[in-house]
C-alpha cells in the first residue's frame, strides 16, 4: 500500500507568485494579517526567499485572495506584474538563450526547474506557437486565475528578452464567459473562445531571430541550476502527475485506466506495472483526484450529492457516498458549507 503524503502535500513551488499576490492585495488595502488569518500556514513561508509552498497551500491563498479581494481578475493583475525573476533559473536560462527558438525549447526540457500553477504543453500548428494549459490541481474555480496568470505572464516575461514579445493572437477557455469578460478583450486583444474542449493559448511561432538579452556564459550556468532543481522534483511524481493532469483534462469525464492508458499511449498493463513500481495503482491515483474534486465541489458549489456522484463517473450515487465516507470517515453532506 502507498503511505506516502498526497503529493499535493509537498513543498516544490516558489513563493514568488504567492509575494506578487500579497503585494497586490495589500496594494488594494488588505491587510497581510487578515490573509494569514484564513491560511494554515505562517509569514515565514512568505518573507524566505528560499521557502517552497505545497500545491495545497498555494491553491488555498488562491482562492482566500480571490474571495479578499475587490477585483475577480486577480489572475490578469498577477501575471501583468511577473518579471523574467519570477520564473528563477528556469527564467533567466530562457533569457540568455542565443534564439528564439532555442529558448522556447528551454522551458519544456526544464519545466520541473519551476513547478507552475498549470502543466504546459506547446507545438508549431499552422504557422502558430499553440499552447495548451491543464490543471495540476482539483479545484475547477480557481482554473480561470490559473489560466489568466499563466498568459499573461508569457506575454509579459517574454517581452523582457524578445524584440516582439508572444502577445495572444488567439485563445480557448475551458469555462464559461465570465462576468469580467471585459478585462480580457482589454488585456488580450484577440478572439477569445469559451466553453471549449481544453485551454489554449495560441501565439506567433518562435524564430532563429536572437535574443537582446543573449548570455551564453549566463546560459550555461543557468541551465546547470536548472538541471541540477529538475533533479531535485523528477522522479516517481513526474509519472503520477501525468496521470492526474489526463485525469483532469476534462471536467465532468473521469476517464478509467484503459482511458489513461491509451491517452499515455502505453497499453493499461504497462501503466499498472509502472504504477506498481512507484508502490501505487490507478484506483488509489483516481480516487485522490475524486477525493479532491468532490470536497471542491460540496464545499464551493451548489451542486447536490447526485449531480456530483455523476460528474466523478460514479453510475449510482450510493457508490459515491461509500467511496467518500471511506475517504474522509465522514457523510458528503457533512462538509457542506
Amino acid at each position: 500500500m502507498d503511505n506516502r503524503p498526497d503529493i499535493f502535500d509537498r513543498s516544490v513551488l516558489s513563493n514568488q507568485i504567492a509575494n506578487l499576490i500579497f503585494d497586490i492585495l495589500q496594494g488594494q488595502g488588505i491587510e497581510k494579517s487578515d490573509i494569514f488569518k484564513k491560511l494554515d500556514f505562517g509569514d515565514e513561508k512568505i518573507s524566505d526567499g528560499e521557502a517552497l509552498l505545497t500545491f495545497h497551500e498555494m491553491f488555498a491563498l488562491i482562492d482566500v485572495a480571490l474571495r479578499l479581494s475587490p477585483i475577480p481578475w486577480l489572475g490578469l493583475k498577477v501575471g501583468d506584474a511577473e518579471t523574467v525573476g519570477t520564473w528563477g533559473a528556469l527564467g533567466y536560462a530562457i533569457m540568455s538563450s542565443a534564439t528564439e527558438k532555442e529558448a522556447a525549447q528551454i522551458g519544456p526540457k526544464y519545466y520541473q526547474a519551476a513547478p507552475s500553477l498549470m502543466h504546459s504543453e506547446s507545438r508549431i500548428e499552422d504557422g502558430r506557437q499553440r499552447i495548451q494549459m491543464d490543471p495540476i490541481y482539483p479545484a475547477d474555480r480557481l482554473i480561470p486565475f490559473c489560466v489568466e496568470e499563466n498568459i499573461v505572464g508569457i506575454w509579459r516575461v517574454s517581452s523582457e528578452y524578445l524584440a516582439e514579445p508572444l502577445r495572444p493572437l488567439e485563445i480557448h477557455l475551458s469555462y464559461p464567459k465570465p462576468v469580467y469578460a471585459r478585462r480580457y478583450d482589454e488585456y488580450f486583444d484577440c478572439p477569445v473562445h469559451y466553453e471549449q474542449p481544453g485551454n489554449i493559448l495560441w501565439t506567433r511561432a518562435p524564430t532563429d531571430q536572437p535574443l537582446r538579452t543573449s548570455d551564453p556564459a549566463s546560459a550555461k550556468i543557468c541551465l546547470q541550476l536548472a538541471e541540477q532543481m529538475v533533479k531535485r522534483y523528477r522522479g516517481e511524481d513526474d509519472f503520477i502527475l501525468t496521470i492526474r493532469r489526463e485525469l483532469l483534462r476534462n471536467p465532468g469525464e473521469m476517464p478509467d485506466m484503459e482511458e489513461i492508458a491509451s491517452m499515455l499511449a502505453m497499453s493499461s498493463r504497462t501503466l499498472r506495472r509502472k504504477l506498481d513500481e512507484l508502490d501505487t495503482s490507478f484506483r488509489r491515483v483516481q480516487d485522490d483526484v475524486r477525493k479532491n474534486l468532490a470536497l471542491d465541489y460540496l464545499q464551493n458549489t451548489g451542486m447536490n450529492i447526485d449531480q456530483i456522484a455523476v460528474r466523478l463517473g460514479y453510475s449510482e450515487t450510493t457508490n459515491f457516498r461509500r467511496a467518500f465516507k471511506q475517504w474522509t470517515g465522514k457523510a458528503p453532506s457533512l462538509f457542506r458549507v
